[in-house]
């Protein structure tokens, strides 16, 4: 039989919490961070290292203290002394979090972590060599409250060749995925990365896909402090989006009639310096409102496709007024911004819309190709994709939005489309979901992207406080004009990892370039309430700024415009839906 089974890129994660609906008695939230990825004798991993320092940050962040920092690569007496310190600190606190990022392995029906040292040459010297991971639970549930354990894990054993099983055998178990299904009890939970009998991923960002989904929601946690089941159903919708259903995590553990949160702190209040109501944000993604019914604003909802399954997420935006624009005492305002009707002017948003929360991304945009069958225009007799090289902007054959000259992953904006390729997904989205989606014009997308600040962007004047909200022209790109920041990507990120504006819409600034429905004209002529007509010639707007653009641009009066043929890589769009 079966005994051995290998998860590898592990992630661990304990939340002791106080009982009483979540209810802290004292101040003090601590937390054990480790990732390891410097293994000797097993493959080497790629994120646990990165995983572990911005879960400890995210964290820190919600208040944890981090004791000894976020941790690396630690051998089999270091990682025993790390949890011997860590139990005796959960004991006085009112929640504690272990987090390990790395490989592990199922023994006999026993789950170990694994130190960077381990040997592993026979299956007797996991309880020797590894750290049991019982031993976690039990210092975890030392704390006054609730246990949360989560596993993220790409389970095939690397090591299955050489490990020897208890009669001195060898045998393969490469093919062999999942931890068995596991039945907590008392107060602790049991979140997975994948079901039983299904595979985690690393993914192509610098996350695992699991990690990712994760972070994103404890980075955002105070705008959106949702209870635990809620806060993992929310991942679990995240990853099954961004694997194309090709991973479903799993909670296991039954919670009471009290919500369970991560914080028992308030979340932040939304500032809005205009008159424009900040809608609240559930995270966790509802079904369109019923037909007939009255959207209501910041309502998150996915509507059904024609096999069943859902679309992007869109976020219901209110109706009302905004000065459009920028003002004279605007830094960075490009010349044309001073003269006609580009100065600042009074617009009403006449009706609710809805916006997608992120941008388009190359899983929803495979999707479609996959579906109709479509060729994009950069695909066309291999014409390519603009890219900037040698200071100027190169039409460069053989890209396109599979291949746009960087890494990428499902999760990430699709780029290298044209605004005729946007048009294409908007026109098939619409007839699979019976519904009018389309690019916003510019006014919605302005509106939406101030969501009623009058600064020059959504977090305030600040340029260097960017990479918090936006991924852009940092010190990572090393580009001038630059923003004084670092945002951890150095061309587009994955969508959703960056703090959301007020009414819960990500990356409205930065990562890519957006298209907009409205014919570009450089006074407006009237067209910022207008969709161009279907065999518009003239420019299109684009709008947002990209990864790779400094302040000047990275503002929610920016804008451009493009011959609707054009593509690059720092261009995608993102959707809006009338009711």
């Amino acid at each position: 039989m079966n005994r051995i089974r290998w998860w590898g890129g592990g992630v661990l994660l304990v939340f002791g919490l106080l009982l009483g609906g979540g209810r802290a008695a004292v101040a003090e939230k601590v937390a054990l961070v480790i990732g390891n990825n410097e293994y000797r004798r097993a493959p080497l991993l790629d994120n646990p290292q990165r995983d572990a320092e911005e879960v400890a940050k995210a964290l820190k962040d919600l208040g944890f203290t981090i004791l000894g920092g976020a941790r690396s690569n630690l051998k089999k007496d270091q990682m025993d002394a790390a949890l011997k310190e860590f139990g005796a600190r959960a004991r006085s606190a009112t929640a504690a979090v272990a987090y390990f990022s790395g490989h592990g392995i199922e023994v006999g029906g026993q789950n170990y972590l694994i130190p960077v040292d381990a040997e592993l040459k026979h299956e007797s010297d996991a309880p020797l060599e590894a750290v049991p991971l019982e031993v976690v639970l039990s210092q975890a549930g030392g704390a006054r409250g609730y246990g949360l354990v989560i596993l993220d894990a790409c389970r095939d054993n690397p090591l299955a060749d050489q490990m020897r099983l208890a009669d001195g055998r060898t045998k393969g178990f490469g093919g062999s995925k999942g931890l068995k299904p596991v039945e907590p009890s008392g107060q602790v939970y049991v979140a997975y990365a994948a079901k039983s009998g299904t595979k985690a991923q690393e993914g192509h960002g610098q996350n695992s896909v699991y990690t990712a989904a994760l972070l994103n929601r404890l980075r955002n946690y105070r705008q959106d402090p949702l209870p635990l089941p809620n806060l993992f159903g929310a991942v679990r919708e995240d990853v099954l989006e961004a694997t194309m259903k090709t991973q479903e995590p799993w909670l296991y553990g039954a919670f009471g009639r009290k919500p369970i949160f991560l914080t028992d702190e308030p979340a932040a209040t939304p500032v809005a310096t205009a008159s424009v109501p900040s809608p609240s944000r559930p995270s966790v993604p509802q079904e369109a409102p019923p037909e007939g019914s009255r959207p209501q604003p910041g309502q998150v909802f996915r509507d059904t496709l024609s096999d069943g399954t859902r679309g992007p997420a869109m976020v219901v935006i209110p109706a009302g007024e905004f000065q459009m624009g920028s003002p004279e005492s605007e830094a960075g305002r490009e010349p044309v911004e001073v003269a006609g009707r580009e100065r600042q002017h009074r617009v009403r948003i006449e009706k609710a819309f809805a916006l997608g929360q992120m941008e388009v991304t190359v899983g929803e945009f495979r999707r479609f190709v996959d579906a109709a069958g479509y060729q994009t225009e950069a695909e066309k007799n291999g014409e390519g994709c603009y890219v900037w090289e040698d200071s100027k902007w190169q039409l460069t054959a053989g890209l396109n939005w599979r291949n746009p000259n960087f890494k990428q992953g499902d999760d990430h904006p699709v780029v290298c489309v044209s605004w005729n390729d946007a048009q294409a997904y908007v026109k098939w989205l619409s007839q699979e979901t019976s519904q009018s989606y389309r690019l916003p014009t510019e006014a919605e997308w302005e509106y939406a992207a101030r969501a009623g600040t009058t600064t020059a962007r959504y977090w305030g004047d600040d340029p260097d406080q960017a990479c918090r909200y936006a991924n852009v022209a940092d010190q990572t790109l090393g580009w001038t004009p630059m923003h004084n920041c670092r945002d951890g990507y150095t061309y587009a990120a994955p969508v959703g990892r960056f703090q959301p504006n007020a009414w819960g819409l990500k990356d409205m600034l930065g990562n890519v370039w957006e298209w907009i429905c409205s014919a570009y004209d450089k006074d407006y002529s009237g067209a910022e309430q207008k969709c161009a007509k279907k065999d518009t010639t003239g420019p299109l707007a684009v709008r947002g700024g990209s990864w790779g653009n400094g302040p000047a641009w990275v503002r929610s009066a920016s804008r451009g415009g493009l011959d609707p043929a054009y593509r690059s890589y720092d261009r995608g769009f993102r959707l809006a839906r009338s009711f």
